[in-house]
């Protein structure tokens, strides 16, 4: 049996709390078992772990690494690893990566890995901290060659493992009706609906979204109500926006959902309109629910979407572009039902999610193996 020690940061909703919980669930239980370590307590996600009986730990380092309370703190957690016998660490994002790190460090553990699951960017710190985790650890495992690529071009040498998201396709083959995911998320079920699901930040652009509708209205065509699933620290920035563009009452703010599959449902058209991506879950499962897409050209999306085949690419912060990529999808429900389609069946096809944490397992045996013949 092998055991293996997640270092997770706040397990709130969100695309890699998501995905660690995806692959807890997933792996073999007669070949590993799995316990997690948060940097921060609390969280939807952590509750629902709890509740399938994974074992987790806070740390509560607090809000500096280098502090005496996240000092000690990495102290009892290696103190942990080495009394219940664990060899493989795998942190992910920077900062639990980092500590899972050091702390596998500090208790021999045979073998580090880190998970990569979003762009650096312009983060000073996140970029020193990645160079710092590429000298400590056996492998990086990330999702997308954009963040390897872009890693590799800040400086970060390390082992890579590519291995894409995974999502569960047959979960979301169980979508209710549009007219009735409309009805219940109070939106007229006959208009349109277009949506995205992530969170309201910055580098997801949703502000060039509530554009790309007010230049549809100027052009002539009638605003489609707008969903928003996801919240974030421009909520109210964003309701500003809208109210600004004359949009305030076809916007629909829904919040974090625990289910996104009816606000999927209730989108006839799918919009991740992104300046910059990794590979993102929320686009993934809007394919798996056989929405048609419409993604900026940008990091793994670009990996995701195969134009005009499985959804349609759009240069980023094209907002032009991307009302007429709109318009036409809502112009001709064919074309819209032709590339959901083949969007799920791409998705079956290649990011299937028992499929992403057999690779998984693999590199956790192969690479375990190999550390452990090294030091025999």
């Amino acid at each position: 049996m092998t055991r293996i020690a997640f270092f997770a940061p706040w397990l709130q909703t969100g695309g890699t709390q998501r995905h660690l919980q995806q692959v807890i669930g997933l792996l073999d239980p007669s070949r590993f078992c799995a316990r997690v370590y948060t940097l921060r307590p609390g969280g939807d996600v952590e509750a629902e772990l709890t509740a399938a009986g994974v074992s987790i730990t806070s740390l509560d380092v607090g809000g500096s690494l280098g502090s005496p309370r996240a000092m000690l703190a990495m102290v009892r957690a290696a103190r942990g690893l080495r009394a219940e016998g664990v060899q493989v660490v795998h942190g992910y994002q920077w900062r639990p990566a980092l500590v899972g790190a050091i702390v596998g460090r500090l208790a021999r553990i045979p073998l580090l890995l880190a998970g990569k699951r979003s762009l650096t960017g312009t983060d000073a710190r996140a970029r020193l901290a990645w160079r710092m985790i590429g000298r400590r650890v056996d492998t990086i495992v990330t999702n997308a060659d954009a963040l390897r690529d872009e890693a590799k071009g800040h400086g970060v040498v390390a082992r890579w493992e590519v291995i894409p998201s995974g999502v569960d396709v047959e979960r979301f083959r169980s979508t209710p009706g549009g007219v009735e995911a409309k009805r219940a998320l109070g939106l007229d079920p006959l208009r349109p609906v277009i949506g995205t699901v992530g969170r309201l930040e910055e580098r997801k652009q949703h502000d060039h979204l509530l554009r790309a509708v007010r230049a549809m209205v100027a052009q002539g065509s009638a605003a489609p109500q707008v969903l928003l699933v996801g919240d974030g620290p421009l909520r109210v920035r964003l309701a500003e926006e809208a109210a600004h563009l004359g949009l305030a009452s076809a916007v629909r703010f829904a919040g974090a959902l625990t289910d996104v599959r009816p606000a999927l449902a209730a989108m006839d058209v799918f919009v991740l309109p992104s300046a910059a991506e990794g590979m993102s879950n929320a686009l993934l499962e809007a394919m798996a629910a056989g929405r048609p897409v419409i993604g900026t050209a940008v990091g793994g999306t670009s990996e995701v979407i195969e134009d005009e085949r499985t959804g349609i690419l759009v240069p980023a912060g094209d907002v032009s572009r991307l009302a007429s990529q709109i318009r036409g999808l809502l112009a001709n429900p064919g074309r819209g039902e032709f590339l959901g389609t083949a969007a799920r069946r791409a998705v079956t096809q290649r990011f299937g999610a028992p499929a992403m944490v057999e690779r998984l397992e693999h590199v956790y045996d192969e690479r375990l193996d190999a550390r452990l013949r090294r030091a025999a």
